[in-house]
């Protein structure tokens, strides 16, 4: 008997392999759908193509293609088209944008802020004109509010924490004047020069243009209860075991509040007044414990009812402006999850 070998072509499975997986991260299956393993000829596009491809499968894009149609489009069709494709009326410079975003793919949530951006006529400006596009150099812009997207400030930010605090500032510059003051500000903070240009500016307009007293403590709502006696304040710092009887004089002048939260955790409330208004401060259970996140987002949704902020003191922000203009670095960064960016514990000032 002669044996027979019949060969056949391998199959192509639409499993990404270990290498596309490294390369695409979040997006390897979805590419691995439309070029199948072994992957040959998405890895042979250049990389602004294949960051075109992630872009088309990460349903964001202005058109959304079938499989066949999106590899014809990614491997064969013109940069204009093919932009074209992925934002629509932003199409100008995308994908020279993309020939800047180096080989490995971003998360989703890149791709999302990198098209958000692309819509804003200010921030493409500065984005196409960025010597990398990659997401840590265009987290910085996506930090800032819209106004502040400008080549003059953007250019001299040195990280994106810098670019938080510069956001914080411009919001509470605005808060303690009028809505109206945001065009100036802005323009006044993107006049040019260095870093320490910039953030001195900032830091200016952190004081007022006109002085007030303290406003009255915000009168909450049941199951808030505010301390105004000294003996209240004595009962609730044994009932809590905290030390906030050590700011009496502070609650006495009216420039600190100290509110019982009542609940299944009931938890002692700190609100401070700064020349941006009331802010909150702290707010822990019995023993200093940290309240959980859930809780905290449902006291600050009460809180924003009456105008009180959150975030890091005026007098801290400041601090923090200046580290930045002078290069120092005195403050350590904010975390940017929702509990670090409250701040609280800055109850001092």
């Amino acid at each position: 008997m002669v044996a027979q070998f019949i060969h056949r072509a391998p199959q192509r499975s639409h499993t990404a392999t270990p290498l596309l997986a490294f390369l695409a991260g979040d997006f390897a299956d979805a590419i691995a759908r439309v070029w199948a393993a072994p992957h040959g000829d998405f890895f042979a596009l250049p990389a602004a193509r294949r960051h075109a491809a992630a872009l088309l499968v990460s349903g964001r894009a202005a058109r959304e293609l079938a499989p066949s149609e999106l590899r014809r489009l990614v491997e064969f069709q013109r940069d204009s088209l093919v932009a074209e494709a992925i934002a629509g009326a932003n199409a100008t410079g995308v994908m020279r944008a993309l020939s800047k975003a180096g080989e490995q793919l971003w998360r989703i949530a890149d791709y999302a802020t990198f098209l958000d951006l692309l819509a804003e006529p200010m921030a493409n400006e500065v984005l196409r004109h960025l010597d990398e596009v990659r997401p840590a150099s265009f987290a910085p812009i996506a930090a800032l509010p819209s106004a502040l997207r400008m080549a003059p400030v953007v250019r001299v930010i040195p990280s994106a924490h810098a670019a938080y605090d510069l956001a914080r500032a411009f919001r509470i510059a605005i808060r303690m004047r009028t809505p109206d003051a945001a065009t100036r500000i802005a323009r006044r903070w993107g006049s040019g020069g260095t870093v320490g240009d910039v953030y001195r500016r900032a830091q200016e307009d952190l004081t007022p243009d006109a002085f007030r007293p303290a406003d009255p403590a915000p009168a909450l709502p049941a199951p808030f209860a505010r301390i105004t006696t000294r003996k209240q304040l004595e009962t609730m710092a044994l009932e809590f075991r905290n030390c906030l009887a050590d700011h009496a004089q502070r609650i006495a002048e009216g420039r600190m509040a100290v509110y019982v939260w009542q609940g299944h955790v009931p938890a002692a409330i700190a609100l401070n007044w700064d020349v941006a208004g009331w802010r909150l401060s702290e707010a822990k259970a019995a023993d200093n414990v940290d309240l959980e996140e859930g809780r905290l987002r449902e006291l600050v949704r009460v809180l924003e009812g009456f105008r009180v902020r959150t975030g890091p003191s005026v007098q801290s922000l400041a601090s923090r402006l200046d580290d930045w203009a002078s290069g120092t670095s005195y403050n350590h960064p904010l975390g940017l999850g929702f509990t670090e960016q409250l701040a609280l514990g800055d109850i001092w000032s």
